[in-house]
């Protein structure tokens, strides 16, 4: 017979019967295509990429003997072997037997599984009896018979253990940390626990952020706690380091090739894990031993790992020694005791009670007053709660031998002084009479203060005297009374607040008498941290605060789902951005125009509606449908409380004001304007007229606005009026309207009888301007004419703007014109503001050095162009040159050439 090892890495493999008859061809893999002729690549082990090479943990088309030199073969000829020669119980204390085996044994009936459950089907059942001779089978239904229950729970291994070897070994396992495949020859990390592969590089660093309190780190997958950081990439066994793979060897990616020899998870058990090296959870132990239930009454033959129960009470000792576990039997260790037992104090005031134990306990103290009385029986005991008898009394005849102050004892005293002896505890003790001198607490430590005072009993008295103290830190160094002193005197301190920052730099030392070099700070930081929901727990300290250390393992999501952010997610991380369109109902019924986000409400809807206005005047189109309402601007018109007025604001959104009507009273007076006093009911009020009247003179010239109930011009009306009242009188009638009307005017003044006398001259001679104001010469400075000496083309520039400036105002219906002149040093500004005033103009300048400008405005009716311009001014005005002194009795001069070309004829200075 053939024995094929299967070259899958699953646990159940069951061997097939071969398609050509022949028992040992090909059968761990799929058999050859016969449409190609070529080889199948098959998934489970066979030849593979058309080479003769045998692939799998077994020898695909080999029969599994021994070799010559004793060694079976192990998965191919050029890998390593197994010896088990010196060794013939190796199969059996490995658990893949339970029973002796001889060597004949496992050389006829070795099935090559590797302790694993292999299963013949019927056509090679015949064959392997005949040469397996004492081979025994290990599965199939006497597994579920073993293990029971447990059955489910391998198989779901089995299952495991197959899915991740192909996975590897096709390089589709995928890492839960970057997402991304795990391939065959990439560095890796697998959980012993949940049995998931991850990445090296991304496991490292999770392991640093997955931190937990106790120095730890997270497992992605089960969140099981790992103690330390993976250090190096090691195989599935964790002993080869870096391991290497091949993929003609047949072996899983990551996997060392040597035995796994880790401990089963099965409770109980003891042996290793006799696989090659591989992945996923090792595969129950099959070892049978003798099993013994958890109290030890029944013991039997069972694979190992199995648990026995007898189902009766466990009786075991307890813990505490004295009583045992009533409990039905159990595996592992007993509960403990719940019995107590009371103790008492040693006065035997309180009680209270301890756990069982068979030692009994000793007695405590309560730390109350001893009630007990001395052996005196006069005293009572000053201790507190305490073991074994009292102390004897100190007063006794025995034990006071000396008085006090301890100078004399009793004895000289009783002979001194004839006294009686002390007859017990209660008589006093005799007193010497001299000075205590027992050391006090206070004074230097090399000469301390003694008692002055005479033999006493009892605490000595206060120290009268006073002792030199110098506090630790300097600060104090003065006398102070001894019986102001609590201390020593070289442990004073003095009560000044240390006043230096700690090391923080924000907190103060504030320690009393300090004399600390460094001032380390305390307390705790607490300053809020970055996630807005911590805070730091570190001591306080320098510079800005950690970030926050709490982690989440919970998957992070947007509001719709769509967007993940993985566990560990830092605290205070916000929800990932997502692009998708938000899936919130909007109250105003319109789509979403936006993507998802996490805050509570959405941002306002920008879709555009046609709204009406607040007081329903006009309907405006294209208004963003966030906008709550528009104003047209108009009027409101709404009628107000009085039923007179209507709203003036402008159109407004909610009531209008319900306050009382001001609006003024639109009633008609007895002169023709209205009452303009606010809104009233009844007869408007008998109060003057308030409403402008236009008043003129006679010409026209002047004009003014007086008010209509204007006393000043009532004279000439009374007077008037009392003319016309004689023309009533006389049955004449009289219009008073407009007799008021016409007589209310303006007295001409003397520009009024000017202007009438150049228009009445102006008409007798026949001239068509009587205005002459505009032909005076105007006067300039001393200043304008060095500027037109020095550049009159600034002064011809300045002019024309101002001469067009004011042709402008004058054309202009507005009140003004300005223009701005471009920036200038001081002396050009002068210029203009002098050359403005001559036209009329007001001028200011304005910025700052050196963007300083004149802005210059021309007024309609007060500007205007002077008749005669600077540069013309300037050039009118012609000196003649100075008279030649002729002195007889001067000294003759020398007479010098001029050499210009003008030749000796004297030259007219025109500019002065």
């Amino acid at each position: 017979m053939s024995e094929n090892r299967g070259g899958g890495r699953g646990r159940g493999y069951r061997r097939k019967v071969p398609r050509d008859g022949r028992e040992g061809s090909n059968a761990g893999g799929e058999g050859r295509d016969e449409r190609t002729g070529g080889e199948k690549r098959g998934r489970r082990g066979g030849f593979r990429r058309g080479g003769n090479n045998p692939r799998g943990r077994g020898q695909q088309g080999y029969n599994r003997q021994e070799r010559e030199d004793g060694q079976r073969y192990e998965r191919s000829e050029g890998r390593k072997v197994r010896n088990v020669e010196g060794d013939p119980d190796f199969w059996a204390r490995n658990g893949v037997m339970g029973e002796e085996r001889t060597r004949s044994d496992m050389r006829g009936g070795f099935n090559g599984g590797r302790g694993r459950n292999y299963e013949f089907n019927e056509g090679e059942r015949g064959s392997t009896e005949g040469k397996g001779g004492g081979m025994k089978r290990y599965g199939g239904a006497s597994r579920g018979q073993r293990r029971g229950g447990n059955s489910e729970q391998e198989c779901g291994d089995v299952d495991l253990r197959a899915r991740l070897s192909e996975q590897l070994e096709r390089g589709l396992t995928e890492c839960m940390v970057c997402l991304e495949r795990v391939r065959q020859m990439q560095p890796t990390w697998d959980c012993h626990n949940c049995y998931q592969v991850f990445h090296f590089a991304c496991i490292k660093k999770w392991a640093k952020t997955a931190t937990t309190e106790s120095g730890g780190w997270r497992c992605p997958g089960c969140q099981v706690v790992t103690p330390t950081l993976p250090r190096d990439y090691r195989c599935f066994c964790r002993k080869v380091r870096n391991p290497e793979w091949n993929r003609n060897e047949g072996l899983v990616p990551h996997s060392c090739g040597e035995v796994c020899g880790r401990a089963r998870a099965w409770a109980g058990c003891v042996h290793r894990c006799v696989e090659l090296c591989h992945a996923g959870p090792c595969p129950p132990c099959l070892a049978v031993v003798t099993v013994e239930c958890g109290c030890g009454k029944l013991s039997r033959g069972g694979r190992c790992g199995e648990q026995l129960g007898c189902g009766e009470v466990c009786d075991r000792e307890l813990g505490c020694g004295v009583h045992t576990c009533q409990e039905i039997c159990h595996q592992g260790e007993c509960g403990g005791c719940e019995q107590v037992m009371e103790i008492g104090c040693h006065c035997g005031a309180s009680a209270k009670t301890v756990p069982c134990s068979n030692v009994p306990p000793p007695p405590y103290s309560c730390q109350a007053p001893c009630p007990l009385t001395l052996g005196c029986g006069h005293h009572p005991c000053t201790e507190l709660c305490h073991q074994g008898p009292c102390q004897p009394c100190n007063l006794t005849v025995d034990t006071v031998t000396h008085c006090p102050c301890g100078n004399n004892t009793v004895d000289q005293l009783y002979m001194r002084d004839s006294l009686t002896p002390r007859a017990n505890c209660l008589d006093p003790v005799p007193l010497c009479g001299e000075t205590c001198g027992k050391i006090l607490s206070c004074g230097s430590p090399s000469s301390p203060h003694t008692c002055p005072t005479p033999c006493h009993t009892g605490p000595c008295p206060p120290c009268p005297l006073t002792t030199s103290v110098r506090c630790r830190c300097g600060n104090m160094d003065q006398e102070l009374a001894c019986m102001q002193l609590t201390t020593r005197a070289d442990d004073a301190r003095c009560g000044k607040r240390c006043q230096k920052k700690r090391s923080c730099g924000k907190h103060k030392c504030g320690e009393l008498c300090c004399i600390q070099v460094e001032h380390y700070c305390t307390l705790l930081c607490g300053r809020l941290l970055s996630c807005s929901l911590h805070r730091c727990e570190q001591v306080c300290h320098r510079g800005n605060c950690p970030t926050c250390p709490m982690v989440s393992f919970d998957e992070l999501t947007c509001q719709c789902g769509s967007a993940v952010t993985f566990p560990p997610v830092a605290c205070g991380t916000k929800p990932p951005d997502c692009v998708e369109p938000c899936r919130r109902p909007h109250p105003c019924g319109h789509p979403m125009t936006h993507h998802c986000h996490s805050e509570t409400t959405c941002p306002p809807c920008t879709q555009l509606t046609t709204k009406l206005c607040y007081g329903g005047h006009e309907q405006r189109r294209n208004v963003a449908c966030l906008v709550e309402g528009i104003s047209c601007g108009k009027p409101c018109g709404a009628a107000t409380a009085c039923g007179r007025h209507t709203c003036t604001r402008p159109c407004h959104p909610g009531p209008c004001t319900t306050v009382t009507c001001t609006q003024p009273c639109t009633v008609t007076r007895p002169c023709g304007h209205p009452c303009a006093t606010p809104c009233h009911d009844g007869d408007c009020p008998d109060t003057p007229c308030s409403t402008s009247v236009k008043i003129s003179c006679d010409c026209g010239l002047r004009k003014a606005g007086v008010p209509c109930s204007d006393n000043a011009y009532s004279r000439v009306t009374t007077a008037l009026l009392a003319t016309r009242m004689q023309d009533v009188q006389a049955g004449n009638s009289v219009n008073l309207a407009e007799l008021t009307k016409r007589d209310r005017k303006l007295e001409c003044n003397d520009d009024c009888l000017k202007i009438d006398r150049n228009t009445r001259m102006a008409a007798a001679l026949q001239i068509t301007n009587p205005e002459l104001t505009s032909k005076i010469i105007p006067r300039y400075s001393e200043f304008s004419k060095d500027w037109v000496r020095r550049d009159a083309t600034f002064c011809t520039m300045v002019h024309t703007k101002l001469t067009d400036l004011v042709k402008l105002a004058k054309e202009s219906k507005q009140k003004s014109r300005a223009f701005s002149f471009p920036c200038m040093n001081r002396d050009k500004r002068q210029l203009v503001h002098e050359y403005a005033e001559h036209f009329g103009c007001e001028s200011e300048s304005y910025d700052s050095e050196p963007k300083r400008n004149v802005v210059v405005t021309a007024l309609r009716d007060k500007s205007g162009v002077p008749s005669v311009s600077l540069v013309e001014y300037v050039g009118k005005q012609k000196k003649a040159p100075p008279p030649a002194q002729v002195s007889s009795t001067a000294a003759p001069k020398p007479t010098f050439t001029p050499l210009a070309r003008g030749g000796s004829e004297p030259k007219i200075d025109w500019f002065g």
